[in-house]
């Protein structure tokens, strides 16, 4: 009869231990953040507008009224800032009360030289810190444009009477985008001084002899009468882009005889 016994006892020492192991939480049971806890952050910056975006998803079991964003800026007119982000719906924050805190602001950027902003996102409670996270983003420079072509005749005949149109068309390329291109001119050489002399726009607009606004070729149309000397006229193109960045100067002639 003892071997029965100790028969019983072993099945029931193995049921109890299948019914030990790991014990999972029901469906209506949710996580729990005794610490504030940065499930995500985002940092960018809009050359456009120039504006800076800081969110924070932050979870914590206790109600979060304050995510602060310290900043280091390098390539900006300001070296530090410090923003505090929202969940309320407004400057930036996309919806109320979704633990996403936000924030837009205006920063002025040095776009021609790289940039770098190191952000430590934190969350205090009653003066003392509790929880921080740091995120870095980097900005590279704003290049300068490129003339690539320049569409004119190398030899011009005078009109025997009125005038004809010389027509200039000047390609220019930018590494950031053709739309970063903000202007483009030339200047023509005085002959008897050797001086370059002002500055001539011209249009991506459509206008003034334009075929296409915003193709990215730089236009203008010049009349050529029987009174202009036959001389070798020497002109010099440049562009200029969103970032005050200047193409070098690309030389060209025309002949009028």
């Amino acid at each position: 009869m003892k071997h029965k016994y100790y028969g019983i006892a072993a099945l029931l020492s193995l049921l109890l231990t299948w019914s030990c192991g790991p014990v999972y939480p029901g469906p209506d049971e949710e996580d729990s953040y005794p610490v504030p806890e940065f499930l995500s952050v985002k940092t960018g910056f809009h050359s456009g507008r120039a504006e800076l975006h800081c969110e924070a998803h932050v979870l914590y079991d206790l109600p979060v009224r304050t995510v602060n964003a310290d900043l280091e800026l390098q390539g900006f007119l300001q070296n530090t800032l410090s923003i505090t982000l929202n969940d309320s719906a407004y400057s930036g924050d996309a919806f109320a009360g979704d633990n996403i805190f936000s924030c837009n602001i205006p920063l002025t950027r040095i776009d021609s030289i790289p940039g770098q902003i190191r952000v430590l996102y934190s969350v205090p409670d009653a003066g003392s810190l509790v929880q921080a996270f740091r995120d870095t983003l980097t900005l590279i420079a704003n290049l300068p444009p490129l003339i690539t072509a320049i569409d004119m005749p190398d030899t011009l005949v005078r009109p025997e009477s009125g005038s004809k149109e010389l027509l200039i068309a000047v390609h220019v390329d930018d590494p950031n985008g053709k739309q970063d291109v903000t202007m483009a001119y030339f200047q023509v050489k005085n002959n008897t001084s050797g001086l370059w002399g002002a500055d001539f726009d011209l249009y991506d607009d459509a206008s003034n002899g334009d075929l296409r606004a915003g193709d990215g070729i730089f236009s203008r149309g010049l009349q050529i009468s029987a009174q202009n000397a036959a001389v070798t006229n020497y002109f010099r193109f440049r562009a200029k882009d969103s970032a005050a960045n200047f193409s070098v100067w690309y030389p060209d002639s025309v002949v009028v005889r």
